[in-house]
Parts: C-alpha cells; structure tokens; sequence
C-alpha cells in the first residue's frame, strides 16, 4: 500500500458533502449492527448519537464517494442529510463519517507486528504536519469528475493542496491524522476538516474518515475529538 493514497482517497468524499461534541451512541454489544471485510463481520457503532448508518438500501448512493480502489463497507450522516439523499436532493453536508477497506488487501491478515510498522510509515509522512509536495491530486480530480459526468451532473470538481495537521493520535492497533482541504465544486469552495484513522480489526486493515465543515479551531478539535472516541469503541466492541 502506498501512504501517498490516504491523502488521496480522503477528497473524493468532500465534494458531495461539503460547541461541544456528541458522545459516542452506546448500546448493548449485541444492538450494534455488523458489517462484512474480508470474511469478517465487524461491528462499527456510529461516531456520534447523530449520525446514523444510511443502510443497505441506500448505501449504494454514497459507493460513489469511495475511490476505485476502495470499497464502501459503511456510510454515517445526519437525518436530514439522509432524506436529501433519499430524495435524490443534491446538497452538502456539515459532518459527515466513512468507513472503507483497500479492495487488494480486503482478505489480508495484518498482524500487531505490520500495523506497528505501517503507523511508522504514516507518522513519517503525516505525524508532523508538514506538507507532502510528493503527492499529486490530479488523477484523483479526474476520477472525481469522471464519476461526476457519469451522474448527469456538469459540474466540474477542483482540489485544492491540503493543509496537513499532524497526528491526533497513535494507538497499537490504530493511527490518525489530520487535514483541511479546500474543494470548489460548482461555483462554491469549502473548506473540510478531516480525521484520516487506520484500524487493525479482527486483523482487518479499515480505513475511517470523520469529517465537519472547516469553522475555525473548534472545527478541528471536534474532528479530533470525535475520531479518537469513536476508534476506542469500534476497537472495544470487536475485541
């Protein structure tokens, strides 16, 4: 796996959906709905009591938002956000979480000991916030207008560079870190933060995304916030 694609990956959901946080929704282990990677059947509990999974009826409506080379395994937005998507009503979102895994490494066992180093990997290139100048947006841009012209819509997505902002944390068997990207899409820009984190589950490598409208610090601390609660409880419940 290349660490350039996480920075990659993570715009291609942005353009669609362009105080003190929520707590993680508990309910009994058993209540949290399963979901299938690499033969594995994992429970995810949504990020926060206010965003909801979209379901298997209408998950296919976000799948666009995934690269080619990944696959959507959950989508988690707001209700009012659901019915737009419902009733095909094209509008952004202010918070929105993914869950996805690489489709060539779906079915890998990644052992405690591949995770450590693949965090060593990521902590060199995005733990200190400093720029990757190494990565180049324009295939994504074009994928992303691609899907787009594929959908009827004439709109045309431009991708800004990212402002990376370093680890929000490490843990044994998950990484995270943080961005702002600036994304203009038909006629309007917005700026989103994003919490990228990789998890190790049931030795499945997942790919998480937890992403607000950029409004300032409090932005970015909610996003911190609300990604490093919500991977203790997708570790917990699949211990």
């Amino acid at each position: 796996m290349k660490s350039g694609f996480l920075c990659l990956c993570l715009p291609l959901s942005l353009v669609f959906f362009s105080a003190a946080a929520p707590m993680i929704a508990q309910a009994p282990s058993s209540e949290i709905p399963t979901y299938r990677s690499g033969l594995k059947s994992i429970a995810i509990p949504p990020p926060t009591s206010d965003l909801n999974e979209i379901g298997s009826d209408y998950r296919v409506l976000l799948e666009h938002l995934a690269p080619d080379t990944n696959r959507l395994i959950a989508g988690f937005v707001l209700a009012g956000d659901a019915a737009n998507l419902r009733a095909g009503v094209a509008k952004g979102a202010s918070r929105f979480a993914l869950v996805e895994t690489l489709r060539r490494a779906e079915f890998a066992e990644v052992d405690a000991t591949s995770f450590k180093q693949l965090s060593a990997t990521l902590a060199q290139q995005y733990g200190t916030g400093q720029d990757t100048p190494q990565t180049d947006f324009k295939p994504l841009q074009d994928e992303l207008n691609h899907k787009l012209k594929a959908l009827g819509d004439a709109n045309e997505v431009a991708l800004d560079k990212p402002v990376q902002l370093g680890a929000f944390f490490s843990k044994p068997d998950a990484y995270c870190f943080g961005m702002i990207t600036p994304v203009s899409y038909g006629g309007s820009s917005n700026n989103m933060v994003s919490a990228v984190i990789i998890l190790r589950v049931q030795n499945r490598l997942l790919y998480a995304y937890v992403n607000a409208r950029y409004e300032g610090d409090d932005s970015i601390r909610w996003v911190r916030n609300i990604s490093a609660r919500w991977t203790d409880a997708i570790l917990k419940v699949n211990h």
